[in-house]
C-alpha cells in the first residue's frame, strides 16, 4: 500500500516481524546460531511454494503459431511452384526435372525437360508460323555491267501485320526482278517491295493476304548481356531453322560495305548462315528483338542483328512517308588514341578528334572545325566515334544537339542542328 506521501505502508493484515540480528555492511551476524542437524538426520523439508497458475489460453495461441506458420510454408511452397512451371518464358532461370519412365522394358533412357526448353519451344511455337521464306530472282551482271541472264537467291523474313506486311534485309530483295514469299504451312504469295533502306539494311515487302499469322515485335532497350536468344530462318534453304545462343554484345557498330556502317546492332553468337538474312531474333517470349544481318566470314559465334528498334523506326517512315532520313552531324572523326594525342599535342586525352567537316552541314553551320575533339554532346560524354554515331542516330532530321569540344586547350560550345544524311 502507498499512503498520500508515497510512501509505502504495510497491508493491514501484515504484521511485523522484529529484527533478530545486528547487520554490518558485509556480514550478518544472527543472534542465535543456526541448528545444524546431527549427521545422518534428515534435513528440515523447506516451506511449500505456491504452484503457478496454468493458461491455456497462452498454451493454444502458441500452438495455433506454430501450425499456421507450418502451412503458410508448405501452401506457400506450392503455389509458388505452380507461378513458376506454368510460366517458364518469364522464369527462364528455373529449372526442374521431369523423369519419364518408359513402359516398353525393351527400350532404356529417360526424357529430361526443363523449364528452359519448354521457353524455347513455346518461343518457336509462337513465333514460326510468321517466320517465312522469300525467294528473289535478280538480273545478274557481267564485269561490264550489261545483263548477262537472272540468278536465283533466298533470304528469310518476317510478318508484322495480318494484312502482309514483311519486313527483311535491304540486301535480300536489292534489285530483285520477282519476290516470292513461302510461309511455314506452304502457301506461296508474290511480294512486292515497299521500300528499302540500305543504311540500316531494312526492307518492307507487301504480299497480299488476310489473317496471316503475326509476330510482335519487342523493344532491343531492354536486352542485356547474356540474355537468351533465337534465331529463326532458312540458312541455305533448310527453311525453318532454329538455332539458340546469347546476347554477345549491344550497340555494336559494324562497317557493313565501303559505304555503309550499321549502327548499334546488336552482337549474338546464335548461328547464322547465308539465307538467315532478314529473319528474326526472338526472346524467349517469342517477341522479335532483331533481324538477322550479318556475320564475320571465317568466324564463329559472330553474328549480327538490326535492332528491332531500329526496324520499327525504318517501317513506320516508310510506311508514312515511302523513305527513310538519318540524321548526320557533317563530320569525319576517330576516336582518340595515345599516338592521336601526341602527333597533334592536344590538350585532352579522351573524345572524337574531327579529321574533317562535310561541305554544307550542320557542323560546319554551326562553327565546328577540323582538329576539333568533341567531349561532349547534350551533356553526355562522348568518348568514341561509335558513340558519337549511335547518339546523332537516335535523334531526328531537324534536332538541335549541343557539342562540346576541346579547341587547342579551351572549351566551346556549339548549337548544331542536324541534317539528313548525304
Amino acid at each position: 500500500m502507498i499512503d498520500e506521501n508515497s510512501f509505502i505502508k504495510p497491508d493491514a493484515e501484515e504484521t511485523e516481524r522484529p529484527d533478530t540480528s545486528q547487520t554490518v555492511e558485509g556480514h550478518t551476524t544472527p543472534e542465535t546460531p543456526p541448528v545444524v542437524p546431527a549427521y545422518g538426520a534428515p534435513l528440515p523439508l523447506p516451506p511449500p511454494q505456491p504452484a503457478r497458475p496454468s493458461n491455456p489460453g497462452r498454451v493454444l495461441l502458441v500452438w495455433g503459431l506454430i501450425i499456421g506458420l507450418l502451412l503458410g510454408s508448405v501452401l506457400g511452397g506450392i503455389l509458388g511452384n505452380y507461378v513458376v512451371m506454368s510460366n517458364p518464358g518469364t522464369f527462364p532461370w528455373a529449372r526442374t526435372v521431369s523423369t519419364a519412365y518408359p513402359t516398353n522394358t525393351s527400350s532404356s533412357g529417360t526424357t529430361i525437360v526443363t523449364t528452359e526448353e519448354q521457353a524455347i519451344e513455346n518461343a518457336v511455337k509462337i513465333a514460326s508460323p510468321a517466320v517465312v521464306q522469300i525467294n528473289i530472282t535478280s538480273v545478274s551482271q557481267n564485269p561490264f555491267g550489261f545483263s548477262s541472264g537472272t540468278q536465283e537467291g533466298l533470304g528469310s523474313g518476317f510478318i508484322i501485320t495480318s494484312d502482309g506486311y514483311v519486313l527483311t534485309n535491304n540486301h535480300v530483295v536489292e534489285n530483285a526482278t520477282k519476290i516470292t514469299v513461302v510461309l511455314k504451312d506452304g502457301r506461296e504469295f508474290r511480294g512486292q517491295v515497299v521500300g528499302t533502306d540500305s543504311t540500316s539494311d531494312v526492307a518492307v515487302v507487301k504480299i497480299s493476304g488476310t489473317d496471316l499469322p503475326t509476330v510482335q515485335l519487342g523493344d532491343s532497350s531492354t536486352l542485356t548481356v547474356g540474355q537468351k536468344v533465337i534465331a529463326i530462318g532458312n540458312p541455305y534453304g533448310l527453311s525453318q531453322t532454329v538455332t539458340t545462343g546469347v546476347i554477345s554484345a549491344l550497340e555494336r557498330n559494324v562497317q557493313a560495305s565501303q559505304t555503309e556502317t550499321l549502327v548499334g546492332v546488336v552482337q549474338t553468337d546464335a548461328a547464322i548462315n547465308p539465307g538467315n538474312s532478314g529473319g528474326p531474333l526472338v526472346d524467349l517470349s517469342g517477341r522479335v528483338v532483331g533481324m538477322n544481318t550479318m556475320i564475320y566470314q571465317n568466324a564463329q559465334g559472330l553474328g549480327f542483328s538490326v535492332s528491332v528498334n531500329t526496324v520499327r523506326k525504318v517501317y513506320d517512315a516508310i510506311i508514312k512517308n515511302g523513305k527513310v532520313t538519318w540524321p548526320a552531324l557533317g563530320i569525319q572523326g576517330a576516336t582518340l588514341t595515345t599516338s592521336i594525342v601526341e602527333q597533334y599535342s592536344l590538350k585532352v586525352s579522351q573524345g572524337v578528334y574531327i579529321v574533317q567537316i562535310t561541305s554544307g552541314s550542320g557542323a560546319e553551320a554551326a562553327g565546328l572545325k577540323a582538329g576539333d575533339v568533341i567531349t561532349e554532346i547534350d551533356g553526355k560524354s562522348m568518348t568514341t566515334i561509335d558513340g558519337v554515331l549511335s547518339y546523332v542516330r537516335s535523334m531526328n532530321v531537324g534536332d538541335t544537339v549541343q557539342v562540346v569540344v576541346d579547341r587547342s586547350g579551351t572549351t566551346k560550345t556549339f548549337s548544331v542542328t542536324l541534317k539528313a544524311l548525304g
